[in-house]
């Protein structure tokens, strides 16, 4: 019998020291009304929904304790995951108002939409218990409702609790929980790519890696999502431009939770692409779109002494078709300080409108 992992992480009231909690969504279950956690490690559904479409979020942050710019109110009914309503500042607007739709453009009678673009956890608590629903496009896959006394339980679990099959599903709750927080908690723009003898950071318009466009930007479908427990991680890949093609050249997973370290595990090319090139690299023909290089280099955050920050001094933006760069531009950080200059030459200037 495989051994039980004893050094799980209850991520209940998951917090990191440096960040500011952010205020929850709301969900309504039969006739509860439960606070849905966000934060780091666990976007919103309605921030994913502009992830996966690779569009601009519609809402500007409010403040240091709401970076998302809303309060959205979900509903779980019948089993399915639902979109009531979004709240901003006081107003009050159903999700038509920001042309949000469902992947089968369905809606039921009073405006919720079917919220069939999320999958991942939803951590939700009230004064007493903490809620876990297992969403997978917009369908309820588990729900496991999980107490002091159940977290004390499996803060001592042994190997003889397996034959506990009720508190077994809590602990693999729990066990998913935490994959999926690591996971979206380093799905952030780390990607390196060399041109030359010039190298920087290769972002989509979201910030994560392009590699992500090889599966349809689904998390569900890249294989080391939060569910694969055995070689789970958020992609961290290296690229090279040549000849203005651009390949990839190395895959890898950065997972868990440490504000200061970082855990990166290499994946052999041929695991991922059935047929790997000669010269170890793959050409990204799945690569359309606007793209950017961030120049700069790692320095010391002046607040937070041993922790590095990476330092823009300059961005290259970007428009490949199929692998292939067509038209590029290059400019200081703080070329948008005061918005797209009037004198921007017509092909950045179309590429940045087009960004945002």
């Amino acid at each position: 019998m495989k051994k039980i992992i004893l050094s799980i992480i209850l991520l209940s009231c998951f917090l990191f020291a440096n960040a500011t909690e952010q205020v929850p969504d709301q969900l309504l279950l039969n006739d509860k009304k439960l606070s849905l956690y966000t934060g780091w490690g666990h976007p919103s559904p309605l921030e994913t929904y502009f992830q996966q479409k690779d569009i601009k979020s519609p809402f500007a942050m409010l403040s240091t304790a709401n970076y998302r710019g809303h309060i959205a109110t979900w509903e779980i009914k019948d089993n399915k995951f639902f979109l009531k309503e979004i709240k901003v500042r006081n107003d009050v607007y159903k999700p038509e108002k920001y042309d949000i739709k469902s992947k089968s453009d369905t809606t039921i009678l009073d405006g919720k939409v079917f919220a069939d673009w999320f999958c991942g956890v939803l951590q939700c608590f009230t004064d007493k218990d903490s809620y876990y629903f297992y969403i997978r496009y917009g369908e309820v896959i588990d729900e496991q409702v999980i107490t002091k006394k159940d977290y004390k339980k499996i803060q001592n679990i042994t190997e003889k609790d397996t034959t506990n099959h009720e508190l077994m599903r809590k602990y693999s709750m729990l066990y998913l929980n935490q994959n999926y927080i690591a996971y979206y908690f380093r799905l952030s723009s780390e990607d390196q790519i060399t041109n030359g003898d010039k190298s920087g950071r290769f972002i989509t318009r979201q910030g994560f890696s392009p590699i992500l466009g090889h599966f349809g930007n689904d998390h569900m479908k890249w294989p080391y999502n939060w569910e694969n427990f055995e070689k789970s991680g958020a992609p961290n890949c290296k690229w090279i431009i040549d000849e203005n093609k651009v390949y990839l050249t190395s895959v890898g997973l950065r997972t868990g939770t440490g504000f200061y370290e970082v855990n990166r595990f290499d994946i052999p090319l041929d695991e991922l692409f059935s047929s790997e090139s000669d010269t170890n690299r793959i050409y990204a023909n799945w690569l359309t779109g606007i793209y950017m290089i961030q120049h700069g280099e790692e320095k010391e955050d002046t607040l937070l002494p041993g922790f590095t920050e990476f330092k823009i001094d300059s961005i290259t933006y970007m428009k490949i078709i199929a692998g292939l760069i067509v038209e590029e531009y290059t400019v200081s950080a703080d070329y948008l300080r005061n918005g797209i200059p009037e004198d921007a030459e017509s092909g950045l200037k179309k590429m940045l409108e087009e960004l945002q």
